[in-house]
């Protein structure tokens, strides 16, 4: 599976170049020939049947470009729900683990929390990194809406209705079938109390996911999976 930003107007028959790191991985560590089959993703949907019809090497410097014949295209609807995560951001190599991971699960969109006590804030060049990381773990786990990555809000700003805060104080997370959900996920000191009450004064729901305390990278993932897992139950329960 390869990403290609022409998936979605590219018509039966056409033949698009792709170029970068994706064509030297297709041609120097997955050794593609022509008419080797290819499904192609452009992030938003769109997913292409294709076959390699050339591979060049474009110079000592330039690397090497593919060249995909599009057989088919077709268009797939983004999943409900969706969940948007807004989580702290933790130090290092973590932020990157929990953004693929993330990503795997099925969540729509991320974005960095500012709270009391978050110790993280990513700068804009780490975001780009992190759009990145969601294309590849996109493709890894073969879905057709990349995770996005979007601008930090605060707490404040975050919260509201038909949102959920994980904390251990909360019961299990029960379903609701609303469309678009907020995750939050605090930072490894918790929440204030002050935040809490903010919460429960907003109509939030706070949800507990575990009985063990959680780095916010596992934290994330856990609570994720659950709310999303639940929401499906739910309803494949109502279409049975």
């Amino acid at each position: 599976m390869l990403q290609s930003p022409l998936a979605t107007d590219s018509p039966d028959g056409s033949v698009i170049e792709i170029t970068g790191d994706e064509a030297h991985h297709a041609a120097r560590v997955k050794r593609v020939e022509p008419g080797h089959p290819l499904e192609l993703l452009d992030g938003h949907g769109a997913v292409a049947s294709a076959e390699v019809a050339e591979i060049i090497k474009l110079g000592k410097k330039a690397g090497w470009a593919l060249h995909a014949r599009v057989l088919t295209v077709e268009r797939s609807p983004e999943r409900t729900p969706r969940l948007t995560v807004y989580a702290a951001a933790p130090k290092g190599p973590r932020l990157e683990t929990m953004i693929d991971q993330l990503s795997q699960v099925g969540v729509a969109a991320w974005a960095p929390l500012h709270c009391t006590r978050s110790v993280g804030d990513p700068r804009a060049g780490k975001l780009d990194r992190l759009s990145r990381v969601t294309l590849e773990a996109a493709k890894q786990s073969g879905r057709a809406w990349a995770m996005t990555v979007e601008r930090g809000a605060s707490f404040r700003d975050a919260i509201g209705e038909d949102v959920i805060i994980a904390d251990a104080s909360g019961e299990p997370y029960q379903p609701t079938g609303v469309d678009d959900l907020t995750l939050l996920v605090g930072p490894e000191g918790g929440w204030t109390d002050a935040e809490l009450d903010q919460a429960h004064a907003a109509g939030a729901t706070v949800a507990g996911f575990g009985r063990h305390v959680m780095r916010i990278e596992t934290a994330a993932v856990v609570a994720a999976g659950i709310v999303l897992s639940a929401e499906d139950h739910l309803r494949t329960k109502g279409t049975a």
